[in-house]
């Protein structure tokens, strides 16, 4: 077992390391790995890699090139936070904060009066860009129950000293009595709610991206392929692909609705894309769905458009504009998923903690879009987004809007969740939340190849 006292020494070895887990690549020369270090002389490089080697953190190949020695439970838990938090996982392997983290692992919940004032900058730091630690008022807590800050603390062999089920009790019962409505009946139903929706974050069970498997698909090779014929056929004739994509938008507007509970059909669908309205008898606020849903979709087929916090609070204000008076806001109410009864089928997100879910899925979108298949990369988004629930209504369409998005920026063809299958969708998205991603994928897999030939 490597010591922990070691690893404080060794803060530019694990930049290294990881700007090798971020890459690419699965070898890196000298050069590549100057390159990290902003180092002027690839002879620089030696020394590190060397203790690197050493340490067993980096194994030597063929032709003098590096690669991670993915054996190492502690270079496992560099890719992980990498993963999940990107290059800002730096600032969690220095000295300064496994003296942070010694400090919480004896008192979960500190006074910011009664920690040094030296270290609060480098906490307020860890929480912006980690949310390992959260600001609560005049405090800081530890997020225990995230996995992520259970890989640092095993990375520095910290051993947590207080009752784990003693605090979580005490966050649950401290936001569930934080009043949000002013109606004493809304405000009780509330506070059920929330305290169902702080156990299951405490438990870590809305949060799927620290506990992914099965992510790699052999059959999604071909993919590309595919695309790419089917993107010639319209070489010749461009005007054929625009007649495809307006009857693909009213189909896909008729059943991204319908799958919400738009009432309806296929041919009023039609009629107000087209003509721009209904008779009066109409629900107003179906018609009015429609018409936004139309909006939002023109905005994913912008590939100008990255995907950032600010361009998701777009989509969702285009498709609540005149619906919800909060659109473009996180939720301030507790909210779930439930079916046609109203009986609940999932927790969400606690309204709390929405702002660090979003970035952390956000900023891990990023880390990866240069690695995973793009159907894969929507998958996740697509789920993680469902389960957090940010917004007080229209979650999954704009779930959806992000998945075709995602799709269409990485030069692939969009698809279509079609209502009839809306119970299938809907049992694999739950399933995907044990972390086996794979038969959601498949199933979209299935929706493009068949959509493909249509197209």
């Amino acid at each position: 077992m490597i010591n922990s006292f070691i690893l404080l020494n060794m803060e530019k070895e694990i930049k290294i390391l990881i700007g090798m887990s971020l890459g690419k690549k699965n070898y890196y020369g000298p050069d590549d790995l100057s390159t990290i270090l902003n180092l002027k002389y690839t002879e620089g490089i030696y020394p590190y890699l060397r203790k690197l080697q050493s340490k067993n953190f980096i194994i030597k190949i063929n032709h003098g090139e590096y690669t991670l020695n993915m054996d190492n439970p502690k270079v496992q838990d560099i890719i992980f936070l990498s993963n999940i938090v990107g290059k800002k996982a730096e600032i969690l392997f220095t000295k300064h904060t496994k003296i942070v983290l010694e400090k919480f692992s004896n008192n979960p919940i500190i006074e910011k009066r009664k920690l040094p004032q030296k270290s609060l900058k480098l906490i307020k730091d860890i929480a912006n860009n980690t949310k390992i630690i959260h600001p609560l008022e005049d405090r800081y807590f530890i997020a225990c129950w995230e996995e992520t800050t259970k890989k640092i603390l095993n990375f520095f062999d910290i051993t947590i000293k207080f009752d784990e089920d003693d605090f979580k009790h005490s966050v649950t019962k401290y936001y569930s009595s934080i009043p949000n409505t002013s109606t004493p009946v809304d405000d009780e139903n509330q506070k059920k709610l929330r305290s169902e929706n702080m156990q299951a974050y405490l438990s870590n069970k809305d949060y799927i991206l620290d506990k992914l498997k099965n992510i790699e698909f052999s059959s999604l090779v071909v993919l590309k392929l595919f695309t790419e014929n089917k993107k010639k056929e319209f070489v010749d004739n461009p005007f054929n692909i625009t007649a495809k994509i307006n009857d693909w938008k009213m189909k896909y507007i008729y059943n991204t609705d319908r799958i919400e509970g738009n009432p309806l059909t296929m041919q009023e669908v039609k009629t107000i894309l087209t003509y721009g309205g209904l008779s009066a008898e109409n629900d107003k606020k179906a018609v009015l769905e429609t018409i936004n849903s139309r909006t939002a979709l023109d905005n994913i087929f912008d590939t100008h458009n990255e995907l950032t916090l600010e361009f998701i609070k777009k989509i969702h204000i285009a498709t609540q504009f005149n619906i919800d008076p909060e659109a473009g806001q996180y939720k301030k109410k507790e909210n779930c998923v439930t079916d046609n009864e109203g009986y609940i089928l999932d927790t969400t997100t606690p309204a709390e903690f929405v702002e660090s879910r979003i970035d952390m899925l956000i900023k891990w979108y990023h880390e990866n879009k240069g690695r995973l298949n793009p159907l894969v990369l929507a998958s996740i988004f697509h789920n993680q987004f469902v389960y957090i629930h940010p917004f007080n209504d229209g979650n999954g369409r704009v779930a959806r809007l992000i998945f075709n998005f995602i799709l269409i920026k990485n030069g692939f063809f969009p698809i279509i969740f079609y209502n009839d299958d809306k119970q299938k969708y809907y049992s694999l998205l739950r399933h995907s939340k044990t972390g086996d991603i794979k038969p959601f994928v498949n199933y979209c897999l299935e929706l493009y190849r068949s959509q493909l030939e249509d197209f």
